[in-house]
């Protein structure tokens, strides 16, 4: 990078040459958890690339594509088949439904390709969104803001993914600290209280930066 940055190619050179430039920009940003510059500059890559390079294009995605799910931006069905990235579409449908038995067969089915692109570690990282869904659709379904520990354990339970309380309360407590779930904790009673004004807000996924 150091040599195109020096001649300033990365801002005067050819459409070309700024795309590749971006590209690995954005894919060091990624590596290096910086996940804001990296979807900025893998974004910048995809949309000024060539509309024929479907090839670079698909290249771009691989990267761009974990990245947004991490930062809760879920690409289309259409997008994740037009590119052929088929090995993206249940992690894709698991954390939009908070389906956590779909997100780990998927990440487990695909996780030597995911490993030799670099990105496992950046994939794994997504539970914490695919928690999320799964905690909030369970609110939805019993309609209350105080949630029993055990009734949460039960939706795990049904994913043939069966959790202790002590581990249930530990992905909690991790979740209310990074912003995603909004409440506290009742160890004693075993209990989750919700906050009552956007319990599950979607800007503290999106704007994460160094999770």
């Amino acid at each position: 990078l150091r040599p195109v940055e020096s001649r300033n190619l990365h801002e005067c050179g050819l459409p070309g040459d700024r795309v590749t430039y971006r590209y690995f920009v954005g894919r060091l940003c990624m590596f290096e958890d910086q996940y804001e510059l990296a979807e900025q500059n893998l974004e910048y890559a995809l949309r000024h690339c060539h509309k024929a390079a479907t090839h670079n294009k698909q290249c771009i995605l691989r990267y761009l594509v974990p990245v947004k799910l991490l930062r809760g931006r879920l690409p289309t069905q259409e997008l994740l088949q037009k590119y052929d990235l088929h090995e993206y579409l249940p992690l894709v449908s698991s954390i939009r439904t908070g389906d956590f038995r779909t997100f780990n067969d998927g990440l487990q089915k695909y996780q030597d390709l995911f490993i030799r692109r670099g990105i496992y570690l950046l994939l794994e990282k997504c539970k914490a969104v695919c928690y999320r869904n799964l905690f909030k659709r369970v609110q939805k379904v019993v309609e209350r803001h105080q949630l029993s520990l055990v009734e949460i354990a039960k939706a795990f339970k049904w994913l043939g993914m069966p959790m202790d309380l002590d581990e249930l309360e530990c992905i909690l407590a991790n979740l209310i600290f990074r912003g995603y779930v909004r409440g506290y904790i009742s160890h004693t009673k075993r209990i989750l209280v919700l906050s009552k004004a956007n319990p599950f807000p979607i800007e503290a996924v999106v704007v994460s930066k160094r999770r």
